[in-house]
Formats: C-alpha cells, sequence, structure tokens
C-alpha cells in the first residue's frame, strides 16, 4: 500500500508577537544608547589642591659688600637686588660714552657704512688728549673712517677723540648741539638726575647716579649693534688692534658688555652685565659701580658682585614631574583618576614679593597621549616680569570608549 507524505504546515509567526518583539528591540537599543555614554563621563580639568596659587616668598638676607662710593644691582627683567648711594649724583667719566654710542646708533643719518673724514681740529684735539693722558687713538688730517671704526674705538679703548668726533659729524662741527641732544635723550629716559657737559665725560662737571645708568644701559643693551659691540674683546680697525678695556670680559664668565671710566673726579667706574642660565631660563644682571678707589682691583670688587646676584636663593613653588593637574573619569564601575605634571619646575628667588601661579589649558577632548602637551604654567612675581610658559604633560594615556559618543 503506498506511504501517503502529509505535507508540513508552514509556520506562521503571529502579527501581534512580531509587534511587540520590534517594539521589544527599539526600546532596548534606546536604552543602550542613553545609558551607555552615561557609564564614562570626563569631569574638567581641576588644580591639584598641592598647587597653592598665591605665595609669598622669602627674603634673602643681606650678603652685599663694595668698595665702590655708589652702586646698583638690577635683575634685567626683575627688582633691584643691592643699592648703594644709588642716587647720589657724581662724575661719571668714560661710561658717559654709553649715551655717545646709543645716540650714534639710533641716529638714522649716521649708518655704519657712513664715512667720516678726519679734519684738523680732531688732529689738534687728539694731541691735545694724548699730553693730557686721555685715551686716544691715532688720528691724521684727512684720514677717512666709518662710523663704525669710530664706534669701535670708542667702545673698546674708550677713545676721547672718537666721541668728539662721532659728536661733529653729526651735529655739522657743532658737538654742543650733540651734548644737548644727550640731555634730552636723558630727560625721555628718566634719568632725572643726570646732566652731561661733553660726548667723552672728561669734564668733572657732567654727573649721573647709578640708578640712571642701569635706565640707560637696560635701553641700550636692547640695539643689537651696541651690544655687538660692548661684549667684543678685541677688534681690527684702521686704527690698529683694539683690546676692550673691560677685564669682565675675561675674568667673569658670562660677561655680556658694557663700558669702564675712569677720570681723577670720577675715581673708577664700571657698568657691567653678565648672563646665566638657571632654574631652566636665562637671568641677566646689570650693575654699576661709581667712584671704586683704584682701577685693576674693581674688576674683582665687580665679580663678587655677580657672584652674590646669581646666588640669591630661588624657591621652588611647584616640583617637575609631581602632577599639578588631574581629570576626572567617573563611570558606573568606579572613578579613574588622569594626572599632568609640569614639564620642568616653576619658582622664583627670594626677593620677598608676592608670586602667583597661573594656568593656561587646552580642550582635552575625548583623548590624549602620554606626555601629550594639555596646558601651561607659569609663575608672576612682583617686581619680575611673568616667567617663561612651561608645558604641563599627560602622565597616563586615555581615550574614551566608541558608545561615549553615541
Amino acid at each position: 500500500m503506498p506511504r501517503v507524505r502529509l505535507k508540513q504546515r508552514p509556520r506562521r509567526y503571529r502579527p501581534r508577537f512580531r509587534f511587540w518583539a520590534w517594539s521589544a528591540g527599539i526600546l532596548g537599543v534606546g536604552a543602550l544608547a542613553f545609558t551607555l555614554p552615561q557609564l564614562v563621563k570626563v569631569h574638567p580639568i581641576s588644580i591639584a589642591p598641592r598647587a597653592r596659587e598665591d605665595v609669598r616668598l622669602p627674603k634673602d638676607p643681606e650678603k652685599w659688600s663694595t668698595q665702590a662710593g655708589s652702586c646698583e644691582m638690577k635683575a634685567a627683567q626683575g627688582p633691584v637686588l643691592f643699592a648703594k648711594g644709588q642716587n647720589i649724583e657724581r662724575p661719571i667719566a668714560s661710561t658717559t660714552k654709553i649715551m655717545t654710542a646709543y645716540l650714534t646708533l639710533t641716529n638714522p643719518a649716521m649708518p655704519l657704512n657712513k664715512r667720516v673724514t678726519i679734519n684738523r681740529q680732531e688732529t689738534v684735539n687728539d694731541r691735545l688728549g694724548l699730553l693730557k693722558d686721555d685715551s686716544e687713538v691715532p688720528l691724521r688730517t684727512g684720514m677717512v673712517v666709518t662710523v663704525h671704526d669710530l664706534l669701535w674705538a670708542l667702545m673698546l679703548p674708550s677713545a676721547d677723540d672718537a666721541a668728539w668726533t662721532l659728536a661733529r659729524a653729526q651735529t655739522d662741527n657743532h658737538p654742543t648741539q650733540f651734548v644737548a641732544a644727550m640731555n634730552r635723550e636723558a630727560k625721555l629716559l628718566q634719568m632725572n638726575r643726570t646732566h652731561y657737559t661733553d660726548p667723552d665725560g672728561v669734564s668733572h662737571e657732567g654727573y649721573s647716579t647709578a640708578r640712571d645708568l642701569i635706565k640707560l644701559t637696560t635701553v641700550a643693551m636692547k640695539n643689537a649693534t651696541f651690544r655687538q659691540l660692548v661684549k667684543t674683546k678685541t677688534q681690527r680697525t684702521p686704527f690698529g688692534e683694539l683690546t676692550n678695556l673691560n677685564q669682565m670680559l675675561w675674568q667673569y664668565p658670562g660677561t655680556i658688555g658694557v663700558k669702564t671710566g675712569w677720570t681723577p673726579w670720577a675715581g673708577s667706574c664700571l657698568v657691567f652685565a653678565a648672563t646665566k642660565r638657571l632654574h631652566g631660563q636665562p637671568l641677566t644682571i646689570y650693575g654699576v659701580v661709581l667712584g671704586e678707589p683704584s682701577f685693576n682691583p674693581m674688576f674683582a670688587d665687580t665679580a663678587q658682585l655677580m657672584n652674590t646676584a646669581f646666588h640669591v636663593p630661588w624657591t621652588p613653588l611647584f616640583p617637575a614631574k609631581v602632577p599639578v593637574a588631574t581629570a576626572l573619569v567617573t563611570t558606573s564601575f568606579g572613578k579613574r583618576i588622569e594626572s599632568f605634571s609640569l614639564t620642568q619646575a616653576l619658582g622664583a628667588y627670594d626677593t620677598g614679593e608676592q608670586a602667583h601661579l597661573q594656568f593656561r589649558w587646552k580642550n582635552l577632548g575625548d583623548h590624549w597621549s602620554k606626555g601629550q602637551t594639555v596646558g601651561y604654567g607659569r609663575v608672576v612675581a612682583q617686581g619680575w616680569a611673568p616667567s617663561a610658559w612651561v608645558p604641563i604633560q599627560a602622565d597616563q594615556s586615555y581615550r574614551m570608549p566608541w558608545w561615549s559618543h553615541l
């Protein structure tokens, strides 16, 4: 008897069951999309409690001494570190030539390659100066030199005849007009206790103060040619090889200039400057001594003044490689702290001032790498220019999960 196969009826889903299945799926995906982003949340950067933003710096005890009648020591971007008779008006000898050089270099009519012809008057003055034991370079009537040559002679061997030649060249042979310009410039620079009577400083009637000379020198040293002149030890010129009288250039590492002086009325004088890199940043110190008892020992005196200035204690306000800021990552599974550290310490010199830590942050976004810069920190201390911004870097890498973007 033949076997009869029964046809299997296809299974059918009920419409109501299909509706509820789709509804549950949609609700589940929605709940997941809503819930997953809540699992991970990064709070904004917050300063670590250790980073005190306002600090009173200690005051370094006085350790200064000098043979000079007047003295001032000042940080280029900071306060006066030491002063003695800094406002006493007194003759300043050839430190006068700082103003002579500065006016020449800032005069558009006196480019360095301008040629100047030595006239008979300068030759006579040169001989008179030699008889008086002034500092001179050999000049001959009809000799042609450049402004640059005269500036080398002015600032290295401190040639008085070069000072007068430059003054005459700028005023159509009327040097008194140049002296008047020196005094006008002094007023503009607020050198209120300064009066010039000549371009070389030989006269005892001219005067200034240690503080006023610091004002002038900090401005003059912004001129690149002036800086080159005063830091040069020797230079070949039409007058022969010239040697700088500033012994600090040989004796004190980091010296960058600037000018010597001596007359019987002024005594020995020196305006000096040096730069050293300390605590990751350059520090330039300017100094002036007036009325030193003798010339050669003066340089030992100024060297010990510089040593004292560069050894002013430095207080670290926040160390390097220690977390200065954090980002809090909160999840349903717990909390995670991401830390960020300075690449070098932030600090300030102990000058008794108020110091303030400043921070500047980048937008972290949703991920960062170890060593990535996320912000910067610096110190602003009263009386000082703000320090350079120091990078703040991530101590670990981090990336938000993909579902946090849903």
